[in-house]
């Protein structure tokens, strides 16, 4: 079983844990229905350093296969999400973010202000997604069917 790390970065969220943190719980929800196992979940600001010291750490965690942010890739001054991920990224699957964007742009064409990364880091996945709930159900959405795959190939079982 893959076992996955959900990380939601809001200032909002972090700062008043009274503040219901929806996308996590979406993104948290769908893949316990995916048989996914949730490592931890955690909360934390827009904050370069809070980002990198939590990505770093998780990524130092063997049993930990999928580590995925929420939140912090859109456009202003706060959004640094992409940027520090980025710095751990080995192999970039930039294919993924534009399926994301591509598939959400009819529903709502801002999507295309998402500058979320995903790639591959110490044979474990990063992803990054929106920060809205309906962000995260599209981007996950978008990846459901290729998820499996990427497991598949980062285990050796694709002869790769």
């Amino acid at each position: 079983m893959k076992k996955f790390v959900s990380i939601t970065v809001s200032d909002s969220r972090s700062n008043n844990p009274n503040l219901p943190d929806k996308s996590g719980t979406t993104l948290i929800e769908t893949l316990l229905d995916w048989n996914l196992i949730l490592y931890e979940k955690i909360i934390i600001p827009d904050d370069e350093k809070y980002i990198y010291e939590s990505i770093d750490g998780y990524l130092s965690v063997d049993e930990i296969n999928l580590i995925i942010t929420t939140g912090g890739t859109g456009i202003s001054q706060r959004d640094i999400t992409p940027e520090v991920t980025q710095r751990f990224i080995e192999k970039d699957i930039p294919g993924i973010p534009e399926l994301i964007r591509s598939s959400s742009y009819n529903k709502i064409n801002t999507s295309v202000l998402y500058r979320g990364l995903c790639g591959v880091a110490k044979n474990k996945i990063l992803l990054n997604l929106p920060g809205s709930p309906g962000g995260v159900k599209d981007g996950l959405s978008a990846v459901k069917n290729i998820l499996p795959h990427i497991f598949e190939i980062l285990d050796g079982k694709q002869g790769h």
